[in-house]
Formats: structure tokens, C-alpha cells, sequence
């Protein structure tokens, strides 16, 4: 049993499990869903006590935790639990602690830290079914230089990587889980980017839907990733994994997560829809094993096209001479297309056209002398200009 399910109590739970223990744990701050990906069954504190062999504190210390383990709570416990604490001292009424286990109703403690430390008090500390350590792991050399280790190692993986490890206002990955989300970080980055960039009128929702294999496990790093390559193309303030979800709530964006294990054409698929006060907009990506990250569907039509570097947009009718306008005009302001891909269905086309770097920008702006030849086809509804 485990009261407290955060960074610390996952890694036992999977030790835990490793020697083939069933895991029950207590943590009204742990989601359901996190909880069935760990293997873990979430149930009350009495609970917890009433079916523990072997129970582990893993909560920190304030006023609603102090001696959460009293003489009430520990005579609700199954009879010859064994008690651990490594976490706070104050968790534990320790004098009720040792006439539990004098009277044979706890079968032992594993104690790292107490109430005062140094304990004074040496009746709990000196019975044989007490296993005392005094809470200097921390201090020695070795420690003190892994921690300087550990912290220079935690800002290299942010910065080379962008992996979060041991944040305080970030939810704790697993490196495994980091590994395996790290190249859709990067496509969600920039599908967040790709329609801030289409969307007209102010946000109001960000939905994210993940299929096939990413509709498994936690993704956080996911949504921070959406979240940060939105904003960042909005706002001249910094925007962060860490401090997305901040910047959403505080514009009032909604944001909603959904799983899908409805089979699609990709291994796994990530798809956003953006709610605005102008309607909706729609794209979804997937990562090819060598052309990187892809948008495969814009407002519901079907398209495979790369989101690197500058991209212009354009949502035409499906008509004859469209694609030669779109090469004619861009050919004569001296635009060199990189990729043209384009997709389209029963209500009209859309093309996506990659455009090498070095073309002049002011062309390019919304009052620029290519988006008015463009436009001035009559086929052709909208050009924008996406920059990644």
C-alpha cells in the first residue's frame, strides 16, 4: 500500500510490482487514469490500512497529514502490517506506533525520519521489530555531488532535449515515457503553430484528440507542446512546456483532452481543433519515418504536407487552371516552391506550398503583391501565410 502516489511513490509502486505485489494506493490528487497506467488501485485511506501487508508513506508534511497515522488510524490497520516512513517525521503518532507494536497488533516499522530528529525518545527506536536509519542520506559526499550532478544533468536535457525531469510545477515523466513522446513533441509544437497561423477571431477551445498509439499513457508533454507552439506565434511573452496551461487559463482557453481508439490510416495520430468566436478550424498530424512531421487532414480533406519553414495556404474551389495560377504567379515573383502538396474532396481543394526561405518576406504579408494575384482567380477563397 502506498498513501501518496506522486514521483517518489510511483518508482515503489514499480519496484513493488516488480517482486510480483499487488499496489493499492491513496492519492485524492492522482487522476484515475494515471493510476490504471501504473498498474495501481486507487482506493480510500481505511481501505488502504484494512488490505496492506506492507505500507509506505509518500506524503509531504502540513497540517492535514500531522500524525495521520494515529492510534485510531493504526488500530484500523491489518493486523501485522508492516509501517514505512521515508518521507516526513510527523506523519506517525510514534508513541502509538510502539504500543502497536508492543501489543503485536503492527508487525514492524521501517523508520527514516521522526518527529525530532535526532529522536530523544529511544522506546520506539530500540524495539527489535524497528528498523531505525537516521535520515542522512542526503548529507554525505557522494549524495551532495549526485545532487550537483543531477541538477546540471536536469537543465542539459531541457535545454538539448526538452525533457522535464523533477519539476516542481511540472507533472513528473517517466524517462521512458519521455523517450517514447519526444518526436511528437516536436510535431505538436509545430501543428500548434500551424493553426495559430489559419485561425481567425479569438480563441475560446483547444481540443486534442490523440489516436492509435498515443491515445495510450500520459500526455502532457503533448498538450505543452500544442499549447506553447500556439501561443508563442500570439504573444511576446515567453511561453514554455511548463507554463502553457498557465497561459491558456489565463486567457480563458479552454482546454480538453480526448482518446480515440478508433482505427486511422497513421500508427498514431495527433489531431487539434480550434474553437474560435469565428468558427472552427481543423488539422491533424502524424510523424513519416522519413519526411518528419506531416499535416494528413485540413478541415476534413485528406492532404499530406510537410510544416517546415514557410508555407503558403490556399483553399480554393476544385476547378481546372488553379494549380497553374498558383505556379504562374509564384514564378513570376521569383518564389522558388520547395513542395506543393494537395488534397481535396467534395466540397472544394486545398494545397499546401513549402517556399524557400530566402524569398522577400513583404511579398509575402497580407497586403503583399502575391497573396492579391492569388487571389484575384476567383476560384481561390483564402491564402495565408504559415511560418514554422
Amino acid at each position: 500500500g502506498l498513501v501518496g502516489l506522486g514521483r517518489i511513490g510511483q518508482e515503489v509502486a514499480s519496484r513493488a510490482q516488480a517482486f510480483g505485489m499487488r499496489v493499492l494506493a491513496h492519492d485524492p490528487y492522482i487522476s484515475e487514469e494515471i493510476a490504471r497506467n501504473l498498474n495501481v488501485e486507487l482506493v480510500s485511506l481505511d481501505e488502504l490500512c484494512a488490505q496492506s501487508d506492507f505500507l509506505s508513506l509518500h506524503v509531504p508534511s502540513s497540517v492535514d497529514t500531522f500524525n495521520m497515522f494515529d492510534a485510531d488510524r493504526l488500530s484500523k490497520c491489518k493486523s501485522g502490517l508492516r509501517l514505512i516512513n521515508t518521507a516526513r517525521g510527523g506523519l506517525i503518532d510514534e508513541t502509538a506506533l510502539a504500543d502497536a507494536i508492543e501489543s503485536g497488533h503492527i508487525g514492524g516499522a521501517g523508520l527514516d525520519v521522526f518527529s525530532q530528529e535526532p529522536p530523544t525518545e529511544t522506546r520506539l527506536t530500540t524495539l527489535p521489530e524497528v528498523v531505525a536509519t537516521p535520515h542522512i542520506a542526503g548529507s554525505t559526499e557522494e549524495a551532495q555531488e549526485l545532487v550537483g550532478v543531477e541538477a546540471a544533468a536536469g537543465v542539459r536535457d531541457y535545454l538539448r532535449l526538452g525533457i522535464i525531469r523533477n519539476a516542481v510545477n511540472f507533472p513528473a515523466i517517466a524517462p521512458e515515457e519521455t523517450q517514447r513522446l519526444q518526436p511528437f513533441v516536436n510535431l505538436a509544437q509545430k501543428i500548434g503553430a500551424f493553426v495559430a497561423q489559419l485561425a481567425t477571431g479569438r480563441i475560446k477551445t483547444v481540443n486534442i484528440r490523440y489516436y492509435g498509439e498515443l491515445a495510450t499513457g500520459k500526455n502532457e508533454l503533448l498538450v505543452g507542446a500544442v499549447l506553447m507552439g500556439l501561443f508563442k506565434t500570439m504573444l511576446s511573452t515567453t511561453v514554455s512546456l511548463i507554463n502553457a496551461r498557465a497561459v491558456a487559463r489565463d486567457r480563458d482557453v479552454e482546454v480538453i483532452e480526448s482518446h480515440s481508439t478508433r482505427p486511422r490510416d497513421f500508427t498514431s495520430l495527433l489531431a487539434v481543433r480550434l474553437e474560435t468566436s469565428l468558427g472552427q478550424l481543423w488539422v491533424e498530424g502524424a510523424l513519416f519515418e522519413h519526411g518528419g512531421p506531416r499535416v494528413v487532414l485540413l478541415d476534413g480533406v485528406e492532404i499530406e504536407a510537410s510544416i517546415e519553414g514557410a508555407s503558403i495556404v490556399i483553399r480554393n474551389l476544385d476547378e481546372p487552371g488553379v494549380v497553374g495560377t498558383i505556379g504562374a504567379v509564384l514564378g513570376e515573383h521569383g518564389i522558388n516552391i520547395a513542395q506543393f502538396a494537395l488534397g481535396r474532396d467534395s466540397t472544394g481543394a486545398v494545397a499546401v506550398v513549402n517556399i524557400d526561405e530566402s524569398t522577400d518576406t513583404e511579398k509575402l504579408n497580407p497586403d503583399g503583391t502575391v497573396i492579391k494575384a492569388l487571389l484575384a482567380n476567383p476560384a481561390i477563397k483564402s491564402v495565408d501565410i504559415v511560418r514554422i
